[in-house]
């Protein structure tokens, strides 16, 4: 009786053991399952600031060309100014009379402002920039931690370690916390380097809308061609050359055949 009795302890203290080993299995593979998930979620943040840093360089491009644009057409304004001052200077004006010098003036202010405003604009980009590029680092970092955690979860199991499992969950907490600490800040940047950004370019494109709405372009081409005769001859000859160019066609057409 009191070999069955032993027997009979051993088979219970058998089951719980394994009954808590069985427990403890589960527990590292929800811990797993848990850090998979992190992994995941990092990576798609380090794809999406990745994708919002380029959005956001080819918009900077796009601005600094227009700084660009607007530079080489104040200095060309400035060297035709130049040339004017040379030929008011060597009494080539008629007294009294037109005179290009003060479009010139005016079309240098207006390239001077373009060029200030859209070199502003561009240099709104530049906290955007830093602010992605350093929050696609700091996702990478928390993805390191996550994947560091995960196989320290995967030796908990194979070795039913559970200082190896406690080191993983404390490299998951970790990992959550580097991500808070990379979006926070970089949330924050963004929202006010966005909103410089918008009030650049509605500064830049209102003086661009104010260039264009006064016609003033158009009053320097009527001043040069008051009747008109210029251009209408520029269409006559278009129209010309649009009804000639078919027959030309038909001219090669034929000597081919």
């Amino acid at each position: 009786m009191s070999g069955a009795h032993e027997n009979l302890e051993r088979a219970e203290h058998a089951s719980h053991a394994g009954g808590h080993h069985a427990s403890n299995n589960k527990l590292f593979g929800l811990t797993m399952a848990l850090i998979g998930v992190l992994i995941a979620f990092c990576a798609a943040l380090v794809g999406s600031e990745r994708n919002e840093l380029t959005k956001t360089m080819i918009k900077q491009t796009q601005a600094h060309s227009d700084f660009t644009a607007a530079s080489t057409k104040y200095r060309l304004i400035m060297i035709e100014l130049e040339k004017q001052h040379a030929r008011v200077a060597s009494a080539r004006d008629t007294p009294g009379g037109w005179s290009p010098v003060q479009r010139f003036v005016e079309l240098a202010a207006d390239y001077g402002d373009e060029r200030n405003l859209s070199k502003k604009w561009a240099d709104t980009y530049e906290p955007l920039v830093d602010a992605h590029f350093s929050a696609a680092e700091g996702y990478e970092h928390a993805q390191l931690i996550a994947e560091i955690g995960i196989v320290m979860a995967s030796l908990g199991v194979l070795l039913a370690s559970r200082a190896a499992w406690l080191f993983s969950v404390f490299l998951s907490v970790a990992c959550v916390v580097q991500v808070g600490r990379t979006y926070l800040p970089t949330r924050r940047v963004a929202q006010n380097a966005e909103s410089q950004i918008s009030r650049a370019e509605e500064e830049y494109a209102g003086l661009r809308k104010a260039h264009v709405g006064a016609n003033e372009d158009e009053q320097t081409v009527e001043r040069f061609d008051a009747d008109g005769k210029i251009r209408a001859a520029r269409l006559a000859r278009m129209s010309r050359t649009s009804t000639e160019a078919p027959s030309q066609n038909e001219k090669q057409q034929a000597a081919k055949e």
